[in-house]
Formats: C-alpha cells, structure tokens, sequence
C-alpha cells in the first residue's frame, strides 16, 4: 500500500528548511503541469504539507509564483559566480562560457518547460506577464555586462540591442530543441554556431 507523506505544520518546516521545500515542489509541479494547474493547494500536496503550511510562506498564489520563479533563477546566479571562478580572466572566454551554460540550459527538458510554461501564463495573467518582463529585462541587462567586457568599443545601446538579440535567439531554441529535434543539430555544434555569431556581432569593425 502507497504511503501518504505525512502533513507537516509550519513550525516543522521553518526547522527544515521547509521554504525550500515547497519552492522545490512548487518547481516540479509548474514543469509538469504548468502554469494553469499551479496552484498553493496542488504545491502543498507536491511537497506532501499542509495548504496552511504553504500559505504560511507564501500568503497568496502570485507570491509564490513570483517565489518559484526567483527560486528558479538563483540556479543561474550561482552558476554564473562558477563562471567567474573557474575561467580564467578573459571578457570573451567568459561570454562565450555564458553563451555555453545558456544553451546547455535550453537543451534540459525541465528548464524548457518551466520557461515555455511561463511564457504560456503570460498570456493570460498579467502578473506572470510583469515577472516575465522583469526577468527579461534583468537577463539582457546581465548579458549586456558580459558583451561590452568583451566589446569594449561598443556603446551600452549598442551592447543593450545585441543582448536583445542574444536572448531572443536562445530564447527561440526552447522551441527549435523541443523533444525529438535533438538530431537536427547536436548541441555542441549549436553552441558553437552560436558562439561564432556573437563574436561576429561583437567584432570591431575594420
């Protein structure tokens, strides 16, 4: 017989990292279901705790997706502090490392889904479509950063547009590397295209 996780109360969760705990089931359940099954009582179950010990976190449904979604970004911050300490001091080697975890993000089915997931709620729920604004702009803003230490004779625009740019293009492969495309082009060789054209971009003109 299938046990059933045993409900636990808030003060239990404050002891056991419980925060993380239910940010974790709250990212599992959006990359399966998606965005209009998200809700605090599908993540109290996922997480196996009470919805009151949800609540207790997170007071309304927008918290925690804004929470999920924060959740889920932090992942990035923290491999890009990996970035800066383990390639060596070089602007270009490390916007093409950049540019080389941002595909191999793309190419994991449970990112895409998470992203693509967010993309679809966006449409129909403005505060989806705010964090989505948000995170967009933020994430253009921080490849911007490594594109004009790479460039530094571009402008902060011209270093604004190509990150546009950036982002749009990996963006569109969430679509292009969809399940059973993966013999389209390998993910190495699309890293590597990639990698050439933003160097391209960034090239200064002779």
């Amino acid at each position: 017989m299938k046990s059933v996780p045993r409900q636990s109360h808030p003060a239990e969760l404050s002891a056991e990292r419980g925060e993380q705990r239910v940010l974790r089931a709250a990212r599992r359940l959006f990359v399966r279901a998606g965005g209009a099954a998200f809700s605090a009582r599908g993540v109290a179950k996922e997480a196996g705790v009470s919805l009151g010990a949800v609540q207790h976190f997170f007071p309304s449904k927008d918290a925690l997706l804004a929470a999920t979604l924060e959740h889920v970004l932090a992942e990035f911050r923290r491999a890009y502090d990996r970035l800066q300490e383990e390639l060596p001091f070089n602007a270009e080697a490390r916007l093409l490392g950049v540019i080389e975890l941002l595909v191999a993000d793309v190419w994991r089915q449970d990112s895409r889904k998470f992203f693509l997931g967010l993309h679809a709620l966006s449409c129909h729920n403005a505060f989806a479509a705010r964090l989505l604004r948000a995170m967009c702009e933020h994430h253009q803003r921080r490849l911007a950063g490594f594109i004009g230490a790479a460039g530094p004779h571009l402008s902060e625009r011209q270093c604004l547009d190509l990150a546009l740019q950036l982002g749009a293009m990996l963006d569109g492969l969430m679509i292009y590397t969809g399940p059973g495309s993966k013999t389209i082009t390998p993910r190495k060789r699309l890293a590597e295209v990639i990698k050439h054209s933003v160097l391209r971009l960034i090239a200064r003109p002779a």
